[in-house]
């Protein structure tokens, strides 16, 4: 079990933004293409209560790393952090594990795909995300660490957000006047880019081979 402290920092520029945390000592630990499914009931309890059941597929040539995730609701810490109890396990076989919690009664309500790309800096984690709508940087630490980095990387107040990515999709469909959906991942040509581009295999990612 862990606490969770993140907060979100968007309209940032990724080349900028590498140059800085290369100045600050921070390490690379490289990007990987990530595909998310999250589970809920059929009359939707775990959403309604807050919770978040998630499984994650993180990909990298030649490993496939799978994450079991729950997310506890939300504390507000003040108006400026968001935290969550959040408990993870590793799971050797991805669909054997999905093929568990579909036997269990869960059902797969969502599912997105992002770029993450990792760096350590610190006592903290700094990861640059693409996703299909929006980029953003996700700072996560203790909550002194984030505002402190946030500084040292040039970020204005006005860039920051402790939305979740579910949240900024939903109002970036408002804006452009979308039909509200829950899921979010690359189209077949994005999806193709990115996996040639990050040496994986091509075809559909473990989100989208559902939707």
């Amino acid at each position: 079990m862990s606490l969770e402290i993140e907060r979100k920092y968007l309209q940032v520029d990724f080349d900028v933004v590498r140059e800085a945390l290369k100045a600050q000592g921070a390490r690379n630990l490289g990007a990987h293409f990530e595909s998310n499914e999250v589970f809920d009931t059929s009359s939707a309890d775990l959403v309604a209560g807050s919770r978040l059941l998630r499984l994650r597929a993180q990909e990298w040539p030649g490993k496939t790393r799978y994450v079991l995730t729950l997310k506890l609701p939300a504390e507000q810490q003040g108006a400026r952090f968001k935290a969550r109890e959040e408990h993870e396990l590793e799971v050797a076989n991805g669909p054997c594990m999905r093929s568990m919690l579909e036997g269990l009664g869960f059902r797969v309500a969502a599912r997105y795909e992002k770029i993450r790309e990792q760096w350590r800096w610190e006592d903290m984690e700094a990861d640059l995300d693409v996703l299909p709508f929006i980029t953003a940087v996700e700072l996560e630490g203790e909550a002194e660490n984030i505002l402190r980095a946030a500084w040292r990387l040039g970020f204005g107040e006005g860039q920051a957000s402790i939305k979740s990515y579910h949240d900024l999709h939903q109002a970036w469909q408002r804006q452009n006047s979308m039909p509200p959906s829950l899921s979010f991942v690359f189209s077949e040509e994005q999806r193709r880019f990115w996996r040639q581009k990050l040496g994986l295999p091509e075809g559909v990612s473990h989100a989208a081979e559902q939707t």
